[in-house]
């Protein structure tokens, strides 16, 4: 190739590599330790996208990706040349691709680098509109499975179904975001997916999501919460909460009475994706600990840190009465070792992808 293309961050201590060079394609990209651009984000799949170049040209290639690429906010669905000024996403992660001149040569070099979508950009919203107002969603479930191999249960999972939008809950939260709209979208997605779920006849535990901002203000939540009740009674439901959003001990505190009033479990999700929050559990303690596919993904070598980590994190929760459950297992090694640990549920590829819920 004529040019010199590389990846560069804009995001001051991001966990996304600040620079990484193209000047050897094809290049593969995902949370995978055999892709050559590894990101650790839940978003991306394993080998997720790949980089080329043909005949001179910059091509980004979608691997069958569970929450896609897309090109301009356009889901690709087959090999699509990048053009300086394209915005690029890997699932929820946002790239921009420029050019700018080198500064030993006269070429110029081509860079994608990673933006944050300003609040006030309103991309698609009239779709968007159409989407909220004609209730354009639908419900996958995910299996999770106990100790004896079981079906616990399934964790409800929310997608589009507006033709030009896209299915992937991300880039539908992004463009929500973008519209001040982010808690009618997750209002919608837990509506539909109670509804459905009640029409499947499913009568194991649900685990339902929230926006994190649902939680500051915890009476608002409630009460659609008690309205969801009433409309569907019988549901066994556990209202999961991100660990980012435990963060206001006397909020959680109010949503836990109030889910117990409801006869809605409570689980914290992505437990250890970031700093995890010990006195919440104290104070606030939920029925069910999600752990991070950051610590569950490599801990199948039994003398790794990763392993022992895990481990003491489970014997600490447990012995507080709380059950745990592994998010993101993708391979017999760390089901196996996830198992050895005394992790009470399982959750990931290994068991099973998210498919669409069967209305009888």
């Amino acid at each position: 190739m004529d040019k010199t293309f590389y990846l560069e961050s804009c995001i001051a201590g991001s966990s996304i590599p600040q620079r990484i060079m193209l000047d050897e394609l094809p290049l593969t990209i995902g949370r995978s330790t055999d892709c050559d651009v590894i990101i650790h984000s839940s978003a991306l799949s394993r080998i997720h996208a790949r980089i080329e170049s043909n005949n001179g040209k910059l091509i980004l290639v979608d691997l069958n990706s569970t929450n896609g690429c897309f090109v301009n906010h356009q889901r690709i669905d087959r090999n699509t040349e990048l053009q300086a000024g394209d915005i690029v996403h890997f699932s929820s992660l946002e790239y921009c691709v420029k050019t700018e001149a080198a500064e030993d040569d006269d070429d110029d070099r081509t860079r994608i680098s990673i933006q944050t979508l300003p609040k006030h950009f309103a991309i698609k919203s009239r779709e968007f509109g159409e989407l909220l107002e004609k209730q354009l969603v639908t419900t996958f479930q995910q299996i999770i499975t106990s100790r004896n191999g079981d079906v616990y249960g399934y964790e409800l999972l929310g997608r589009g179904k507006h033709p030009q939008l896209g299915a992937s809950p991300y880039e539908l939260f992004k463009i929500a975001e973008s519209l001040n709209k982010h808690i009618e979208l997750s209002v919608l997605f837990r509506r539909r997916s109670f509804a459905q779920a009640e029409l499947s006849g499913i009568d194991k535990p649900l685990f339902f999501n929230s926006h994190p901002e649902e939680c500051h203000t915890p009476e608002k939540l409630l009460t659609e919460l008690a309205d969801l009740r009433k409309l569907h009674p019988k549901l066994n439901l556990f209202f999961e909460v991100h660990e980012a959003a435990v963060t206001d001990l006397g909020a959680m505190s109010e949503i836990r009475r109030g889910l117990n009033d409801l006869n809605i479990g409570l689980a914290y999700d992505d437990f250890g994706a970031g700093q995890a929050r010990l006195l919440e559990l104290a104070e606030a303690p939920p029925d069910i600990i999600k752990f991070d596919i950051s610590l569950v993904r490599g801990v199948g070598n039994s003398d790794s840190p990763r392993y022992r980590l895990l481990s003491s994190l489970n014997k600490l929760v447990k012995e507080m009465g709380i059950q745990t459950l592994a998010e993101g297992v993708e391979t017999e090694q760390d089901a196996i070792a996830c198992q050895e640990i005394g992790i009470d549920y399982f959750q990931g590829y290994f068991y099973g992808r998210p498919t669409a819920i069967i209305l009888n």
